[in-house]
């Protein structure tokens, strides 16, 4: 009898959690729905979708399908008022994006990567495969760092280098540090509000933009065969300064 009484009242606190979080959800939306800064947001993400489906082809490791599905749930996060969840899934995609580019041009360490014997940080470096399939973010960054150094433009180190200051701020968000000092209890959720949207709409396009134009130059042949509405998106996403340098030819397109 006492197991059935607290079942029944577990079941009518788990009827009120979710319904105390319908309601906050509804909330958000609403407050989202009205703000032009949300728009950008939502657009910013379809604007990098159609990019990488355009630059995505049967030989990348790994495709670059994960990363654009962190890119269309990004705007979903934001509305619902999960923006440090949101900004934890721009880390995952901005590593993604490294490892596409290191693993493609080593294909003995993703064979490496994606065994399940093997997890966590290798510290071997006597097992050099090991150790260059499991490393820190920091390292394939580096990585990118060297190999698009010849990239005549040099748009590819410049966007490099806001996506490395990018990711240093995305690391202190998913570190537990801003938890454990904090005071009090924080709400579960951040108010989707016009102050928050346009500060997490400036580093989304930040982390977005930059990664097209260090993935287009990683596959600079592939970013020549995008079509219009691809190209469109990548000229609006990147802005129009940037737009004219890549279309000056040292990008390798005219």
């Amino acid at each position: 009898t006492h197991s059935k009484l607290s079942q029944s009242h577990l079941k009518q606190q788990v009827q009120v959690y979710l319904s105390d979080s319908k309601s906050i959800v509804e909330q958000c939306i609403t407050s989202a729905t009205s703000a032009p800064h949300f728009t950008e947001i939502f657009r910013t993400s379809l604007s990098t979708d159609s990019v990488l489906a355009g630059l995505n082809t049967s030989n990348l490791k790994p495709s670059l399908n994960p990363a654009r599905n962190i890119v269309l749930r990004i705007p979903m996060l934001a509305a619902i008022g999960q923006g440090t969840i949101a900004k934890a899934e721009l880390r995952r995609f901005l590593e993604l994006l490294f490892w596409t580019i290191y693993f493609t041009d080593h294909v003995v360490e993703w064979s490496e990567f994606k065994s399940e014997s093997n997890t966590g940080f290798a510290r071997d470096q006597h097992r050099p495969v090991a150790y260059a399939a499991h490393r820190e973010l920091g390292f394939y960054v580096d990585y990118a760092r060297e190999r698009m150094e010849s990239e005549p433009s040099g748009l590819a180190i410049q966007s490099l280098n806001e996506l490395k200051q990018a990711s240093h701020h995305l690391n202190a968000v998913v570190h537990a540090g801003q938890l454990a000092r904090a005071k009090g209890k924080l709400v579960p959720f951040e108010s989707p509000d016009q102050n928050f949207l346009q500060d997490f709409g400036k580093l989304q396009r930040t982390v977005f933009s930059n990664s097209c134009i260090l993935f287009a130059a990683y596959r600079r042949a592939q970013f020549g065969t995008l079509n219009a509405a691809a190209r469109t998106q990548f000229d609006w996403l990147v802005g129009a300064k940037l737009r004219k340098q890549v279309r000056s030819g040292l990008f390798g397109l005219q």
